[in-house]
């Protein structure tokens, strides 16, 4: 019997740089069934879903759900689902004509996630008769306020946070906390939290331009706290800490 792929569908995470960070994808119980009826043949691997299936199967539209746990612990903190409402599941639609997409949907309608762990979302897969299902899934990294807090020699000086990566749109820092022991200087807008990526950011001097520290390290969704902004108002930011 000859086979042809149907469905082509991998996952990746923005915060590890487009891998797939060992997502493990499983079938539901009644997609399990169709794939069992229609003889299709399921590889899952690496964040990879792919379907063989005879030429004669899948003769009509059909909807494949999957669920999709984390192996790392670390993937709880650092994606971005704010768009989904408390009381909803994120789906992650992948379909011919729409594309990939995620929404919310009522946890009532997944009776199974009620006796599964470690699912961080769910995969819908929409088949369409005689055209294959290609698509990448981008899961969101969190994006927060950085907060660089600077000790040592320079906690007292008057510093700026340059932005090396967007010259004609900067993120702009302000100084929200100053003393002899340490410095707080927070971004105005979120910033995505990517691991791995390069340095955006330098240590100026005021006063001078001068340039203190040439590379900035990230911030890390691993330190993750809540600063006093100098207009009274709080925020959740992403420390950093700078002792030159």
């Amino acid at each position: 019997m000859e086979y042809a792929r149907i469905v082509d569908v991998s996952l990746c995470h923005e915060y590890y740089n487009g891998s797939s960070c060992g997502f493990k994808v499983v079938p539901s119980a009644e997609t399990a069934e169709i794939l069992k009826k229609e003889e299709a043949l399921c590889r899952i691997y690496d964040g990879k879903v792919r379907l063989m299936a005879p030429a004669t199967s899948f003769a009509q539209e059909v909807t494949l759900l999957f669920y999709v746990k984390a192996s790392i612990a670390e993937v709880w903190n650092v994606t971005n689902f704010d768009g989904i409402a408390h009381d909803e599941f994120p789906v992650a639609i992948v379909s011919c004509d729409g594309g990939v997409r995620f929404e919310g949907r009522s946890k009532d309608s997944l009776p199974e996630l009620q006796r599964m762990f470690g699912v961080v979302f769910a995969l819908e897969l929409h088949l369409t008769p005689k055209q294959p299902l290609m698509g990448t899934v981008k899961v969101p990294t969190k994006k927060l306020r950085w907060c660089y807090c600077v000790s040592g020699i320079y906690a007292e000086r008057d510093l700026q946070i340059n932005d090396s990566l967007k010259v004609d749109d900067p993120v702009q820092f302000d100084c929200v906390e100053k003393s002899s022991r340490m410095s707080l200087y927070v971004s105005r807008t979120e910033i995505p939290i990517v691991s791995g990526s390069p340095p955006r950011f330098q240590l100026l001097d005021s006063a001078t331009s001068k340039v203190l520290m040439k590379c900035l390290p990230n911030a890390s969704a691993k330190s993750i706290a809540k600063a006093c902004l100098d207009d009274g108002s709080s925020a959740i930011v992403a420390e950093c800490f700078i002792n030159p």
